[in-house]
């Protein structure tokens, strides 16, 4: 059975070298990375109703690679290849990444007010890097989920996998008023099982999240061997307090069943985390403490935060940074920040730390041009696997050089989950050919060559101001690409009102993204009239996240 798949697969690659040659879109990229231990790069092509890659290279020394060709034809999605499935229920409040791997057959489509998602073939490892997509067939599985809404504010849901372990997992939302969400989920996963309650809250003086989840030890969504994801398990809660815009609270506990190193055993780990944060007189101060357990050791940990702008294009933030482990010393650190902005390109940045008795002077700083950008500072992270030091600084550098319109260079650092410092390099070669507008049935769909002085036109920038380049934009199902520039533009004959949206998942670039801000909504008209369009986007933390950056 996989050995035929694995057939279908490499059917898959001439499928996808004869798409290419059709497409609007073309990307060719490659490179490095320690952080994921990776080499290798990706084809990818796009066009007005299809989506095609091949990716190879060697990735924790194995030689991997995947490919998928994605068809759609009206409101059906039609896929081959490798895939990934998002699998989230309405009771993961608190983290929605959840995902399963595929190799085969699948389709998409909405049947009866029921969407529905249904795959024949096998489910696979992930071998996961940001320069290539590299996936192995495990064991034959069919998956059928489906989603139903049966009134406005009460919807079911079905999640089932079948292989060598089964996952049935039948889900209830509703939301009786408006941001005040109840959910339940129940069954099994991987023959464990596995039942979730959650009520979600939100006002704008209180955000609240709350969720149990009664689960087997060995519970997976779907039994592969990668990847391997924590869950959330036993009480889990957060709470927010906004009462006034000067001041806020928070507090909650988190209980994890986080895999064992590379195998499918689970062990128990929990953080207990309140904060708060305020200003006063031009001043703001934080404070957070932890408390986490993680294989029998605990650790208690404490973060204070002052900071002020001084004068014009000047700010100074000061840190206190104490840890209590069980298993080792205590540890101080004190670290001092100057940041300047000298013009609106360039700005530095001064560090002063003192640690274990030593004191140390550092500099950052970042420059931003059409030719280069370029960014280096110092932040510090919280990891609670690193029991005895949970506090890492480390000097995070980005950048990016544009050689000519559709080619880049790119390296950055990045703090891996363990706390060490890892990097990735690697280059782009973008080239684009973007389509317009037809009429289609009763609605507007696609034509390869329009040409017409209505445009639908923007920027995509990340919260920095910085633009992204490869952005995917879907305007109707016309997906569109953003230049060096974060620059996009769609023309058509005549002016029409086009649904739109941010395909994050499709961005061209390497790491991930999740949107800030963006209409739902767009319409063409004269460019000389009309506004572009300013798209806000924001690079996924590859941890959890700072306490504080340079």
């Amino acid at each position: 059975m996989l050995r035929w798949i694995r057939l279908s697969c490499t059917v898959l690659l001439a499928a996808v070298a004869s798409a290419s040659l059709r497409g609007q879109v073309f990307q060719l990229s490659g490179g490095s990375s320690s952080l994921y231990d990776a080499q290798g790069g990706t084809l990818t092509a796009q066009g007005p109703n299809f989506d095609a890659s091949v990716g190879m290279g060697v990735l924790g020394g194995k030689l991997v690679g995947g490919a998928k060709l994605t068809k759609v034809w009206g409101r059906t999605t039609y896929s081959m290849g490798e895939d990934y499935v998002h699998f989230q229920l309405p009771t993961d409040i608190f983290d929605d990444s959840h995902y399963l791997i595929t190799m085969g057959a699948g389709v998409k489509t909405n049947v009866g007010n029921t969407d529905i998602f249904a795959f024949a073939g096998a489910t696979s490892s992930d071998f996961y890097s940001p320069l290539f997509e590299g996936v192995r067939a495990e064991s034959p599985a069919g998956v059928l989920f489906m989603k139903r809404q049966i009134t406005p504010d009460l919807q079911i849901s079905s999640h089932m996998v079948f292989s060598n372990q089964t996952t049935a997992i039948q889900s209830l939302e509703w939301e009786p008023v408006k941001k005040l969400t109840l959910a339940a989920s129940g069954g099994v996963g991987a023959n464990q099982p596995y039942g979730a309650a959650s009520l979600d809250f939100q006002r704008p003086w209180i955000d609240a999240q709350a969720a149990y989840i009664e689960a087997g030890n060995n519970f997976h969504r779907v039994d592969v061997q990668e990847p391997l994801m924590s869950e959330p398990d036993r009480e889990n809660v957060v709470v927010t307090l906004m009462p006034s815009k000067y001041f806020s609270i928070s507090g909650g506990r988190n209980n994890y069943l986080s895999p064992l190193g590379n195998s499918l055993t689970n062990v128990r780990s929990s953080v207990n985390q309140v904060s708060g944060s305020t200003q006063i007189l031009g001043t703001s101060l934080s404070a957070s403490l932890f408390d986490s357990a993680y294989q029998g050791d605990t650790n208690t940990a404490t973060a204070y935060t002052a900071s002020r702008n001084l004068f014009l294009g000047a700010r100074a933030t000061a840190s206190y940074l104490e840890s209590r482990p069980s298993n080792g010393p205590k540890s101080r650190s004190f670290i001092a920040v100057l940041s300047e902005t000298l013009t609106p390109r360039m700005n530095v940045e001064e560090f002063v730390t003192r640690s274990q008795g030593q004191t140390s002077v550092s500099f950052g700083g970042g420059w931003l041009s059409n030719p280069l950008t370029i960014s280096a500072d110092y932040q510090t992270y919280y990891v609670p696997q690193r029991n005895s030091s949970p506090f890492e600084q480390a000097l995070i550098i980005d950048v990016r050089l544009n050689i000519f319109r559709g080619m880049s260079l790119h390296g950055a650092t990045f703090v891996a989950p363990d706390g060490s410092l890892e990097y990735t390099a690697d280059s782009q070669a973008l080239m684009t050919r973007q389509g317009g507008f037809a009429p289609a049935g009763n609605g507007y769909g696609l034509e390869r060559a329009a040409i017409g002085n209505n445009v639908v036109w923007g920027t995509v920038v990340d919260k920095t101001g910085r633009p992204v380049a490869g952005a995917a934009i879907q305007i109707d199902q016309l997906l569109v690409y953003t230049d060096d520039y974060g620059n996009f533009i769609v023309r058509e004959r005549k002016p029409h009102t086009h649904t739109f949206k941010v395909m994050t998942k499709q961005f061209l670039g390497p790491g991930s993204y999740k949107v800030v801000s963006a209409p739902a909504a767009v319409r063409s008209g004269p460019q000389k009239s009309t506004l572009p369009i300013d798209i806000v986007v924001a690079r996924a933390a590859q941890n959890g996240g700072s306490l504080h950056g340079g």
